[in-house]
């Protein structure tokens, strides 16, 4: 057998191997965004629902009230992160510091959720920008801490989503507002719906990375005793 009939044969054997991982990799994206669209899908009608047939006084159904469902799903996805953190500070033989800081974090937004105090943050103006630090600090943990889930990972599309989400939490009043567009017309309600809808999805994403990545690191230790 010559040199070149041997590669050729070896790439042959490789390349359903290649094409059975990117085919893994690409129905994997697909649940995601199916995933994300339908959490923000779930927000969104719920919440205009709510605002066309009960002009918002169904409070499980409105996305801006502490006691709607979106609101409290975010609260325990919070809590686990910060559990899921705290684990993994304890557990991690190596970036223990970034596990902790994203404990800290999470530990401050999950008590900031439920507590009436980011509605009073959110009633100052241009309060939400209070934010900033603690969101990019805690970005920055978490990006550094997926390094091995790739560029396309759970974490990292959750938090781009949550940027997103911060956004239009951010400037989508501003915009609205100079076009016209107050909290009684169909285009706000539809805005607030959007941003509580990728903030869930944000947070579920982030929360089921956790999840992914802590169970790694509790094998690795498991198999290292």
């Amino acid at each position: 057998m010559t040199i070149h009939e041997s590669v050729t044969r070896s790439a042959i054997r490789v390349k359903p191997a290649a094409v059975s991982r990117e085919g893994h990799l690409l129905a994997a994206s697909r649940r995601v965004w199916a995933a994300l669209g339908l959490i923000l899908a779930a927000v969104l009608a719920t919440h205009l629902i709510d605002f066309g047939v009960y002009n918002l006084k169904i409070g499980l159904l409105n996305a801006t009230s502490d006691s709607s469902w979106s609101h409290l799903l975010t609260s325990c996805l919070l809590v686990g992160a910060t559990v899921l953190t705290i684990v993994a500070a304890r557990q991690a033989t190596r970036e223990r510091g970034l596990w902790t800081t994203a404990a800290v974090l999470f530990a401050f937004l999950a008590v900031d959720e439920i507590s009436p105090l980011h509605a009073q943050v959110d009633e100052m103006a241009w309060g939400k920008l209070l934010y900033v630090p603690l969101l990019l600090a805690l970005c920055a943990s978490l990006w550094s801490l997926s390094v091995d889930e790739g560029r396309f990972g759970l974490i990292r599309i959750g938090l781009v989503t949550l940027i997103a989400s911060y956004g239009i939490h951010v400037l989508g009043p501003h915009v609205l507002s100079a076009l016209g567009l107050g909290s009684e017309t169909w285009a706000y309600q539809t805005k607030v719906g959007v941003k509580a809808g990728t903030e869930l999805a944000g947070w579920t994403l982030v929360v089921c990375g956790l999840g992914t990545i802590i169970t790694r690191i509790t094998y690795r230790r498991g198999r290292g005793a």
